[in-house]
């Protein structure tokens, strides 16, 4: 009977010690009392890592980037308007680093992630792009865009265009010309910002060449129709590739720290590449608000002028009147040597002039100018009638 108190007493304190063991095994009681009792095995949840330490089963975190605290604007501030697809979002949030700290400059991005020029409706910037303008503030604008456009376009009632045909691409540039058109109207200074290489989901060698082609395609399209219309182009291509000129995800940033610039689907920026991104488009911004150049935005083109009738002409006004003769250079008489026929010669109106004119135009007599009597003679000049210096000629 005693033994039997024992065993009792045995098996209370062992299921005792299995509650009172971590939490971790109170949500298994039945096993965690067995491995109390018999040993062996190990229990299901690792213990908490010691402080300092990463715990290897946590879920990672996703990054939370800084917020940018920019200092208060100014009233008149100036705006820099940035609108196109996603990689203008990233190069919208680099040029607000980039003028966090500057309070005469706003930075408001208006870009739409899926959108480009070969989307319908309000995906395409050259339909939106009216919209867009009248409804924002803008003293400088700066657009990207072309990341998505390596798709059909869709017409209506018909079959797509596939990208690189001939009708795709005329297709293209009218709406690319449209776009350029709309922000040149504006009077604004504007750049176009180039389209970087890109990671394209595809990873085979031919394909990755083929969709890297087409970026820089889209490149040679918009640069010279940007120039042409007085905008500014911004290549950043260089910036965004290794030493043999294809993509990498990785490079110097602007403090020549080699950093992580592309995110992992090869085509969105991290901080340290959008804020390089945007370094390029700084620099054409300060040069502005330092006065030092702006891009040459040309006028909206003038309408054209008629000739007026006959009649009209008359009516608007006399003729020009003819040049005032006080304008007309009379004759100009030198006061240097005049070399005679064997090579002598004197000042013009001295004794051994040759060549010298005897008279002026007129009959007035050379030797009695001021000028003769001063440069000639080396006498002065007599003073004009009744001044106070006029002494030999005042009466006695």
């Amino acid at each position: 009977m005693r033994g039997g108190r024992t065993a009792i007493l045995i098996l209370l304190a062992v299921l005792l010690a299995a509650l009172a063991s971590p939490p971790v095994h109170a949500q298994d009681p039945i096993g965690g009392f067995f491995r109390a009792l018999f040993g062996g095995g190990q229990p299901r949840h690792v213990a908490p890592p010691p402080p300092g330490m990463a715990d290897p089963l946590a879920q990672p975190k996703k990054r939370v980037e800084p917020k940018i605290v920019e200092v208060p604007k100014n009233p008149d501030a100036q705006t820099v308007l940035v609108i196109g697809d996603i990689e203008a979002q990233g190069l919208g949030t680099g040029l607000q680093m980039a003028f966090a700290e500057e309070p005469a400059l706003i930075v408001s991005t208006k870009a739409r992630a899926a959108s480009g020029l070969t989307r319908d409706g309000d995906g395409e910037w050259s339909t939106l792009a009216q919209k867009v303008l009248a409804e924002n503030k803008a003293d400088l604008i700066v657009v990207m865009l072309g990341v998505n456009d390596y798709q059909t376009i869709p017409v209506p009632g018909a079959k797509g265009l596939e990208p690189g045909s001939e009708d795709w691409l005329r297709l293209y540039v009218e709406r690319l010309d449209r776009l350029i058109a709309q922000i040149r109207a504006t009077g604004k200074p504007f750049w176009w910002v180039g389209l970087p290489p890109t990671a394209d989901p595809d990873r085979r060698p031919t394909a990755r060449a083929a969709y890297a082609a087409f970026l820089s395609s889209l490149n040679d399209l918009a640069r010279p129709r940007v120039q042409a219309a007085g905008g500014g182009f911004v290549d950043i291509w260089n910036a965004f590739t290794d030493e043999e000129g294809h993509y990498t995800p990785t490079g110097p940033d602007l403090e020549g720290q080699m950093k992580k610039l592309r995110t992992n689907d090869g085509v969105l920026f991290t901080r340290a590449g959008q804020r390089k991104l945007a370094f390029f488009v700084e620099l054409e911004i300060r040069k502005v608000m330092r006065g030092l150049t702006s891009p040459e935005v040309a006028a909206p083109p003038e309408e054209p002028r008629v000739a007026p009738e006959i009649e009209e002409a008359i009516v608007a006004g006399p003729p020009p009147l003819p040049p005032a003769p006080w304008a007309q250079v009379g004759p100009v008489i030198s006061l240097g040597r005049t070399a005679g026929p064997d090579g002598e010669g004197g000042l013009a109106g001295g004794p051994n002039r040759t060549l010298a004119p005897q008279a002026l135009p007129g009959g007035f007599p050379l030797a009695a100018t001021p000028a003769h009597r001063r440069l000639v003679e080396g006498l002065p000049i007599d003073p004009p009638i009744g001044r106070v210096d006029d002494i030999a000629r005042r009466a006695p």
